[in-house]
């Protein structure tokens, strides 16, 4: 697997990775970072990992990091890699920090070709029961912990003569003879997934979420004066090093802006699309 693989006899830490159509071999570094609109915005937090190191697994780091300094916010804003319900409860329980972000998308087929996804499903926890969006409701509820998902889960299931005889039933179902099935997480985690998704589905939530587009900003800042793309060292202590060099250096820098009253920069909009409006 690439997170044991060595690539380099000179670097033995540095791992290959690949992120869409980006491909590497060395590490990884997660920013955090100020969005008050009346202030200057200041990198909190530098986490460097090795490139295999998935998102998902960095947010309890950093929350304690950002802890250790004193520096944790009320609201954290952050991309849909940092996001999972479990995560959601977490940091509101050990560090009272309310995660603010996308979940990622149910990887379901329903869900990719417009069919009826898990989240379309009315669930009545009290009563242990679930109604499908054509009003049917479920045969069967299971909750137990699976080691596989690190947490509890809920199987619910719909009776095969309620799936075979529904009009829908090419939405929910492809295995002849067979009724719906769901998998979802524990009541707390799935209640917790449904207040964030209610919250960045309002108006408020939307704007709200768009200060978190600074922190591309940012990364951009950093990969064109920072070399934030390249590493100078070898190992992954050194290459940590040179990323808090380079987040000080941006930092210094957007302090002496925000005092001399420049104002923060725009995105920059190409001329065909000035043509074009």
């Amino acid at each position: 697997p690439a997170s044991e693989a060595i690539e380099s006899p000179y670097d033995p830490e540095a791992r290959y990775s690949r992120k869409r159509e980006t491909v590497w071999t060395g590490y990884k570094v997660h920013l955090t970072e100020t969005c008050d609109e009346k202030s200057p915005r200041l990198i909190t937090n530098v986490l460097t990992t090795t490139a295999t190191g998935q998102d998902v697994s960095m947010t309890n780091g950093i929350h304690r990091s950002l802890r250790k300094k004193r520096l944790l916010p009320a609201r954290h804003l952050v991309d849909a890699g940092y996001v999972d319900a479990a995560l959601l409860v977490a940091s509101e329980k050990a560090y009272q920090v309310e995660l603010f972000g996308p979940a990622r998308l149910n990887p379901s087929w329903q869900t990719r070709e417009g069919g009826y996804a898990a989240d379309q499903f009315a669930i009545d926890w009290d009563h242990q029961s679930a109604k499908c969006p054509e009003g049917r409701a479920s045969s069967y509820w299971h909750e137990y912990e699976s080691k596989a998902a690190g947490r509890g889960v809920v199987k619910i299931r719909f009776g095969a003569k309620d799936c075979g005889a529904c009009q829908s039933r090419t939405k929910c179902v492809r295995a002849s003879g067979a009724g719906r099935s769901l998998q979802v997480p524990s009541r707390e985690l799935y209640e917790a997934l449904e207040t964030t998704r209610r919250k960045l589905g309002s108006e408020a939530g939307r704007k709200e979420y768009r200060r978190r587009a600074g922190i591309e900003g940012t990364i951009s800042q950093a990969t064109r004066r920072g070399a934030a793309r390249r590493s100078r060292y070898r190992g992954l202590e050194k290459t940590h090093l040179q990323e808090i060099a380079a987040a000080t250096g941006i930092n210094l820098l957007r302090t002496i802006n925000f005092l001399s009253g420049q104002v923060i920069a725009k995105t920059r909009v190409s001329r065909f699309k000035r043509l074009a409006n």
